[in-house]
């Protein structure tokens, strides 16, 4: 594992180590740790990217190779040009939402997800600039995880 030095301010989330065995980034959070994989670290990166130049706000050529720490800095600058558009014009970046699922917030699905598990769910949807869909565990839940499995065997509507 690749040792970073901590740099930021006290709070603030901070690259602490690079995990090329397990392909994840270690974040420093202030009281505890959180990890994000290369692979989707990429994909967001990418994602946002995306939205920023369907706005107007291209990010700078290039891309760093996967797994580095210029790669999770490119990571960073994305979401806080995301995080300033989208605050500045209230728009949501909806790069994370489950394509399947859109339009079926609020309503209860069950789904085959591709690894052959059913599940049971409402469909929630988080708060935020980049929101994700959410699986409620039932109508009285006020959280749940993000939404994982996708793409879907099926998704039916069963309330």
């Amino acid at each position: 594992m690749a040792a970073v030095k901590r740099v930021g301010k006290p709070g603030q989330p901070v690259l602490s180590k690079i995990n090329r065995e397990r392909r994840l980034f270690v974040i420093d959070c202030g009281t505890g740790f959180t990890c994000l994989g290369f692979d989707v670290c990429e994909r967001w990166t990418t994602g946002i990217e995306e939205f920023l130049k369907q706005h107007g706000q291209p990010m700078p050529d290039g891309k760093p190779r996967k797994g580095t720490r210029a790669a999770y800095e490119r990571y960073e600058q994305a979401c806080a040009a995301g995080a300033a558009l989208c605050q500045e014009f209230s728009l949501r970046c909806n790069i994370e939402l489950t394509p399947q699922l859109v339009g079926l917030e609020g309503r209860r699905v069950e789904i085959i997800d591709r690894h052959g598990e059913t599940r049971r769910f409402k469909v929630g949807k988080s708060t935020g600039w980049m929101p994700c869909h959410l699986e409620l565990a039932n109508s009285r839940s006020t959280g749940g995880g993000a939404v994982t499995g996708a793409p879907f065997q099926s998704v039916r509507v069963v309330g």
